[in-house]
């Protein structure tokens, strides 16, 4: 089993700064390499994880945007449920617009929808000017109201989709296929 401090190439000592700062700079140089990556990514969680259980170098969250920046990282990265667990781990009194952002970014990936609503828009009155938190509310507030949906009408077509009728079309060619295997898909034709 390899030492988890040479894979970051970081000493025993490092500090906990150190620590992130090895971690960013081997996830960005060996981003595309996604069995170098899983290994990195071991490495950090076992050295976050011996620390925090340990009690040694006093391991914590530190309220820093740059717990949230791994966090995001992870996210990014599809590591939801680790993502989650740190993301879970942050103090209900620390809990600022960004982590209801976090939160809801993995609700979305989930598919639960409402869940992600209601923490986008609880990121968006924390901070109502941040452009990303309200953008992230507003697109899945637009896919639950099923505003995604483009009216397909049009004045000059009597209430039908576009011309030529897409679904029609379809039909008519599904017709000749099932008559050329002596079926009839529409009698009229």
């Amino acid at each position: 089993m390899k030492n988890p401090y040479e894979v970051l190439g970081i000493t025993s000592s490092a500090t906990d700064d150190e620590i992130k700062k090895a971690y960013r700079e081997k996830a960005a140089k060996f981003a595309d390499n996604s069995k170098l990556m899983d290994e990195i990514n071991w490495a950090y969680d076992t050295i976050v994880m011996s620390r925090g259980t340990t009690g040694n170098n006093n391991y914590s969250y530190s309220g820093s945007s740059d717990d949230l920046g791994d966090i995001r990282a992870k996210l990014n990265a599809g590591r939801i449920d680790d993502a989650e667990m740190l993301l879970d781990g942050i103090p209900h009194q620390r809990r600022s617009g960004e982590w209801y952002f976090l939160k809801g970014s993995i609700q979305q990936r989930r598919g639960w929808l409402e869940s992600a609503a209601e923490s986008f828009k609880k990121a968006c009155e924390s901070d109502p000017s941040n452009a990303e938190f309200r953008n992230a509310y507003n697109n899945i507030a637009n896919a639950r109201n099923g505003d995604f949906r483009r009216e397909r009408r049009t004045d000059d077509n009597d209430g039908c989709c576009d011309s030529p009728c897409k679904i029609c079309t379809g039909l008519v060619c599904a017709d000749c296929c099932c008559d050329c295997c002596g079926g009839d898909l529409i009698r009229c034709c």
